[in-house]
């Protein structure tokens, strides 16, 4: 977005003023507890500096602000620390409940709008996710016109052209990574099983979570705008999203999107529409299986028995917990940006949380997330342990035990 140029430098400066004064003024209410630091999943997959967790990246951020230390090296190492942050919710959850409820993740998103601002942020790769966001609608420099192949012979609703119910949002990673190709048509063949008035955008573009999270204001204001017009034009009711990313984004990033819609994470909706419907299972699972909880479905949203729930209703799950679950769970490395940067780690987070499916003797290691299942099925493969472990998402699992898959 390119603003009048007067313009533009009075109201930067005011923003960053503004952005500023709120960092200051908040992380001087930091009580040091350090409470933060126990929670943080940094602390088991780097090599536990002070700055690898909540409380360090808060004081680095404080004194780079207050001593305006924001460019040359001081500014380049400040932009590492505060880019590692998952952005997962796990201090702000502890903070909430042991200390003194500080808002630590939107000090830190705040920080990276400033170095933004600044053009000192983001990470080197994240540059190139906000420009193919910019130009392609998605992070992932693929064009447009190779968004709907997912769909392979499904038959769906295109909206806005045509009217329903329900807007279904996909979102980039389930549309544009191949792995995830099963997913989008175990949805789309669910949905229908559950007769279901709903359709697909024509014409989907990124969500913008990766934009806010990244810290371009402008631009995540730029595609919001755009991406609620598209919504309204549907005549939709109720919005359901594969990703929980998506979902947060459209509650809570997202201006007065939830006074026109229903928002829901597609766990939530389809257990609704299975209780109604009593669906008729035509294959017993037999297979023990742990759920991996998606930080921005369980930490951000509070969102922990809709997926145990469908999963418990498929015949023959044997459904175990991992050592970190529900609001504990451990995250996967791939929110705050993350899913497109490489990060210090002594350990992957998403190979540790594989090895906790294994200890519990998992074969299925189940997820609601596109960027879950993407970080945990690259850890399987990393870990040699293709033949004893399957990553799947739930609508998968349910598709299957339906005998509906694709």
């Amino acid at each position: 977005m390119v603003m009048d140029k007067e313009a533009t430098t009075e109201d930067r400066d005011d923003y960053t003023q503004t952005l500023s004064k709120y960092i200051l003024d908040t992380v001087r209410r930091c009580r040091n507890c350090n409470y933060c630091f126990s929670a943080c999943p940094l602390r088991v997959s780097t090599r536990g500096f002070q700055t690898q967790g909540p409380s360090g990246i808060l004081q680095a951020l404080y004194y780079g602000v207050r001593w305006n230390e924001l460019g040359g090296e001081a500014g380049q190492e400040l932009c590492e620390i505060l880019y590692n942050c998952t952005t997962c919710n796990s201090c702000v959850n502890t903070c909430k409940d042991k200390s003194a409820g500080m808002p630590l993740l939107e000090v830190f998103e705040k920080g990276r709008n400033l170095l933004v601002e600044k053009m000192l942020g983001p990470l080197e790769e994240q540059r190139s996710v906000l420009a193919s966001i910019q130009r392609y609608g998605n992070p992932y420099q693929r064009p447009a016109s190779e968004r709907m192949p997912w769909l392979a012979q499904e038959s769906v609703t295109p909206l806005p052209d045509e009217k329903a119910e329900v807007l279904l949002f996909v979102g980039c990673t389930a549309s544009y990574e191949p792995d995830l190709f099963p997913l989008g048509r175990a949805m789309i063949r669910i949905m229908n099983y559950l007769e279901v008035d709903f359709g697909v955008l024509a014409e989907e573009t990124c969500c913008a979570d990766p934009v806010c999270r990244i810290g371009d204001k402008l631009l995540f204001e730029a595609l919001a705008e755009e991406n609620q017009r598209r919504f309204q034009a549907t005549g939709a009711k109720t919005l359901v999203t594969f990703s929980p990313h998506c979902m947060n984004a459209f509650l809570k990033d997202y201006e007065g999107l939830e006074d026109s819609f229903v928002i829901r994470h597609y766990t939530e909706f389809l257990l609704d529409r299975l209780k109604a419907r009593k669906p008729e299972f035509k294959v017993s699972l037999n297979r023990t299986v742990t759920y991996h909880d998606p930080c921005y479905l369980s930490k951000h949203n509070n969102i922990l028995e809709p997926p145990r729930e469908i999963l418990r209703m498929i015949p023959g799950v044997n459904l175990l917990e991992m050592k970190d679950s529900r609001r504990q769970s451990l995250c996967c490395g791939a929110g705050g940006g993350r899913m497109y940067a490489e990060v210090e780690e002594t350990t992957r987070l998403a190979n540790i949380r594989v090895g906790q499916a294994m200890d519990v003797g998992a074969e299925l290691l189940a997820t609601a997330c596109p960027y879950c299942h993407v970080m945990l099925s690259n850890a399987v493969k990393d870990l040699g342990l293709e033949d004893k472990i399957k990553v799947m998402d739930v609508a998968e699992i349910l598709a299957w035990s339906l005998r509906i898959e694709p």
